[in-house]
């Protein structure tokens, strides 16, 4: 008997396995039924190699909804390219490494999830299609499509977590972007063309960015600005963790720069005066109307204490203005602060004097030059 139990295990595995299978089997042509009836193909976390062969056996051309994530597909299947109908495929935590040309048939798509796979390029012929939300986060991506200035219906872009040395040429087409996720890659700078965009969220975090582009102030559409851990030394990489509106007001300043050495006709601030239909010559009271609005805007990183930042910019630009506007009233306003009187300025880059001594509360700047 003793020598009989060893034959009747190697006989039973066999079946067990032959049972198991029988039991995936069944369950994937349920689901297969199932998904030729409602139009939603679910297939996620079943391990999946290849797409069922049994597929064949029932009509998914009407798929408008397919997820194929937690498998582990080296590829995304040619089946599934046929769904003429799809609007959303996630395909995210497989292994896939190649996406067929003929990915460009599925002209109603408006969302797909590749993200955690091992894709190192995208097909141009991704960006032929109707696409509003694209996640390509944690691949090994070096680069994106140039021609990804097509996808005009492109709405959400999250590329986080890849090997991006460098952004696509004509960026700025993308006029309906409005979320861009470039989190852990290799940027080593910020193209002009990024601020173009009508962005409310963009994160830069943990890249090789030094600098941030002057014109990056005229983004007013920004609500969530991120640029930490990026050796940042324009602004400082300390101000830059104070929040968006920081960073404007220090861009603002250093444009303000710029435009006294380029003698105030050909600078970056008179082209943006021009652009907004203002005069040709903007004064103080045009930055300052553009900053109060840009304060209306949530930001929890605005401080209005007269700190060392405001203290630096105020005595770096009130001799020039001066000279310039003169006649220029500029705003001050008292408040209260722990029972005692102190002096706040507007969110302007053109700030009040500097104290000139501990009893003056309200500095005021003559009209004489």
């Amino acid at each position: 008997f003793l020598l009989s139990v060893p034959c009747m295990m190697a006989v039973l595995v066999p079946n067990i396995n032959g049972h198991i299978q029988n039991q995936l089997t069944r369950s994937l042509e349920r689901i297969l039924e199932e998904a030729s009836q409602s139009g939603e193909l679910k297939l996620s976390n079943r391990k999946l190699k290849d797409f069922p062969k049994t597929s064949e056996k029932y009509n998914l051309s009407d798929t408008v909804i397919a997820d194929l994530s937690k498998n582990r597909f080296s590829e995304l299947p040619e089946e599934v390219t046929g769904f003429h109908f799809l609007e959303k495929l996630h395909c995210y935590h497989n292994a896939i490494r190649f996406i067929p040309d003929t990915v460009s048939t599925l002209q109603c798509l408006s969302f797909i999830d590749l993200s955690r796979n091992q894709l190192t390029n995208l097909p141009r012929e991704i960006c032929q299609l109707p696409i509003q939300i694209l996640l390509v986060s944690n691949n090994r991506l070096s680069c994106l499509p140039d021609e990804l200035n097509r996808m005009s219906q492109l709405t959400e872009l999250d590329a986080s977590c890849n090997q991006l040395t460098h952004l696509p040429p004509r960026l700025g087409d993308l006029k309906s972007l409005q979320s861009l996720v470039l989190r852990n890659n290799l940027l080593l700078a910020v193209p002009v063309e990024l601020t173009y965009l009508k962005l409310i969220r963009l994160d830069l975090r943990a890249n090789r960015i030094s600098t941030l582009p002057i014109e990056m102030r005229d983004m007013t559409s920004l609500i969530d600005l991120l640029v930490e851990d990026n050796p940042l030394s324009s602004p400082p990489a300390s101000l830059c963790k104070r929040g968006r509106v920081h960073i404007c007001k220090f861009l603002e300043t250093e444009a303000a720069k710029l435009e006294r050495k380029t003698g105030g006709g050909m600078g970056t601030l008179s082209r943006r005066s021009r652009r907004s239909g203002a005069g040709s010559s903007p004064g103080p009271p045009h930055l300052a109307d553009r900053l109060k609005q840009k304060r209306q805007n949530v930001d929890s990183g605005y401080s209005t204490s007269s700190d060392c930042y405001e203290k630096r910019w105020s005595q770096e630009i009130v001799g020039d203005e001066r000279q310039q506007w003169s006649s220029t009233p500029i705003s001050v306003r008292s408040v209260e602060q722990n029972g005692t009187h102190s002096t706040l300025s507007t969110p302007s880059t053109i700030s009040p004097a500097p104290d000139t001594g501990p009893e003056e509360d309200s500095p005021k700047i003559s009209n004489s030059p």
